[in-house]
């Protein structure tokens, strides 16, 4: 062999090891996951839980040898429930080379967040937001929300109330606050008017000055009282709402939406009865599912505390949903994940059965925990499936 030909065959050949070696560094380099969200403000109360049971989905990953063999590194900018600081901290955690977003768990306080990941053309999940626009038809294809569409939760609520509990004549009190209690209203009304319901009146509220004077004086002047209110507000408001209407005398059953979960505010109101959500899942020891029981175990082990909202599963299968589609597709890359979560169809995640579409990035027809209070504390019912499901015009409130 020429000492030409040799001097090419050794140039190959470190090139070829150059290669090699570049593609296992890239391999080794760890999967970057941003999360945007609130640790301060009233939003906190929505989003801590579902970031710690993130982190716990993370660190079972990593044990477990690591996403597409490499493992996932995680970093937190807090929102301050402040929409404008969403978008910034969205933008900054991209920089930081976030291959995935969580967001806020609020359309109106997520979607800022989500827009940044979705024009980087980054994936961005918020673990709870209950408006369909936070997906393909209002920030865009790259979005999704791994909870129950508001309007779902307010047709189980008025199916449950129609068919489980025999209740025909309804009252509607809505907080128009923000676009999640407004869907949680407009599907409680389709589902009522399905069933052939009456609705006796309603009237609306703000979830920021809850004063209820007028409201509840003109729901006792009701020529004929209503013997369910459907209350469509998530707290501190509802908490409030709900407060001033018993305060008033009126022990009319309450069916609310998942807003409402939890026990942390029941101190608020003192020997509540008849007050119904659908829930994600129970915290109180009662929840009829294997997977979401051995959840909370884990969460308690790793965090030594139990989760402060139901909402935290979400978190948890927030990153589950997403390391699926990765695994499947064999890549980080969005459109390939994108496209192994839009034919998820009844995917049995940690928080319940899961669909997607290319056209639907939010659940309408996942079973709900129906919970009552009782004894200054919610308890498990049993699991409800909606019958009635929200078409697009529904979603999006069209007309």
């Amino acid at each position: 062999m020429s000492s030409k030909s040799k001097f090419l065959g050794v140039g190959l050949l470190l090139s070829a090891a150059l290669a090699t070696a570049d593609a296992t560094a890239q391999s080794e380099e760890p999967i970057k996951v941003g999360f945007a969200i609130a640790q301060s403000g009233w939003m906190a109360n929505y989003d801590v839980g579902p970031f710690k049971a993130a982190v716990l989905k993370i660190e079972e990953i990593n044990a477990a040898g690591g996403l597409l063999g490499r493992q996932i590194e995680y970093r937190v900018i807090d929102t301050k429930t402040d929409q404008t600081l969403a978008g910034t901290a969205g933008a900054n955690l991209l920089d930081w080379g976030a291959e995935m977003l969580i967001v806020p768990t609020d359309y109106d306080y997520g979607a800022p967040a989500a827009l940044a990941a979705q024009n980087a053309g980054i994936v961005a999940i918020s673990p709870g937001a209950g408006d369909a626009k936070m997906g393909v038809q209002g920030v865009g294809p790259l979005v999704f929300t791994a909870h129950t569409a508001a309007q779902t939760q307010g047709i189980v609520m008025a199916e449950y109330a129609y068919n489980v509990m025999g209740l025909r004549n309804a009252y509607a009190l809505e907080d128009v606050s923000i676009e999640y209690s407004k869907s949680g209203c407009a599907g409680y009304r389709a589902g009522w008017d399905h069933l052939g319901g009456t609705l006796a009146g309603s009237d609306t509220f703000r979830n920021d000055d809850p004063s209820l004077a007028s409201q509840i004086t003109r729901l006792k002047g009701l020529a004929t009282p209503p013997d369910v209110i459907f209350l469509c507000s998530y707290t501190p408001g509802g908490a409030s709402a709900v407060r001033q209407i018993r305060a008033a005398g009126i022990d009319t059953p309450v069916v609310s939406l998942t807003g409402m979960t939890d026990n942390y505010w029941l101190g608020a109101v003192p020997d509540l009865k008849d007050f119904y959500i659908p829930a994600i899942m129970s915290l109180y020891g009662d929840d009829p599912r294997e997977e979401i029981n051995k959840f909370l175990a884990a969460y308690k082990k790793r965090w030594s505390e139990d989760p402060t909202s139901s909402f935290a599963v979400l978190g948890y299968s927030s990153i589950e949903q997403w390391a699926r589609a990765v695994e499947k597709a064999g890549t980080t890359e969005s459109e390939a994940v994108v496209g192994v979560m839009n034919q998820f169809k009844d995917e049995p995640f940690t928080a319940g059965l899961t669909s997607y579409t290319d056209q639907l990035h939010i659940q309408i027809n996942r079973p709900q925990l129906v919970m009552k209070v009782e004894n200054g504390s919610f308890r498990a019912l049993e699991m409800y499936r909606n019958k009635f499901q929200p078409d697009m015009k529904l979603l999006f409130r069209a007309g």
